[in-house]
């Protein structure tokens, strides 16, 4: 569901956090592979959801009519069907909220891991330190 070539504004962000996340696991190389460092630290959590606000909530409210997002790598299909279970959590509690406000908030929200496959994160890592 992704546009090809499109651009995150918070790439710069999202990259920072996930080297010092990569950083923070480093203790553990020599006692686990090197691989297993870029997937710890692809799983730990992020200060939010590494989405534009606009493309979740076209994401989001295409779920909520029934659409499924099968075509979706596993991770970010993940990451979607968490936004959506928040975002109804939200409807259902405050029900003169808007599904953007919800949508806005979920994904400004903490997430419980940065949602990129080891493979990503790796090659990220490496184009950081590079």
């Amino acid at each position: 569901m992704k546009k090809k070539g499109s651009v995150v504004e918070f790439n710069d962000q999202r990259d920072k956090e996930l080297l010092q996340a990569f950083k923070s696991q480093l203790h553990l190389l020599g006692t686990v592979p090197l691989q297993e460092v870029f997937t710890r630290a692809a799983m730990m959590p992020a200060s939010r959801f590494w989405v534009s606000e606009r493309r979740a909530m076209i994401v989001i409210s295409s779920m909520l009519k029934g659409n499924r997002i099968e075509s979706m790598n596993t991770k970010k299909r993940e990451m979607y069907h968490e936004i959506c279970r928040r975002v109804k959590r939200i409807l259902e509690e405050e029900p003169g909220i808007t599904l953007t406000e919800a949508t806005f908030r979920v994904v400004n929200s903490p997430a419980p891991e940065f949602y990129l496959t080891p493979k990503s994160a790796r090659a990220m890592i490496y184009r950081l330190r590079a």
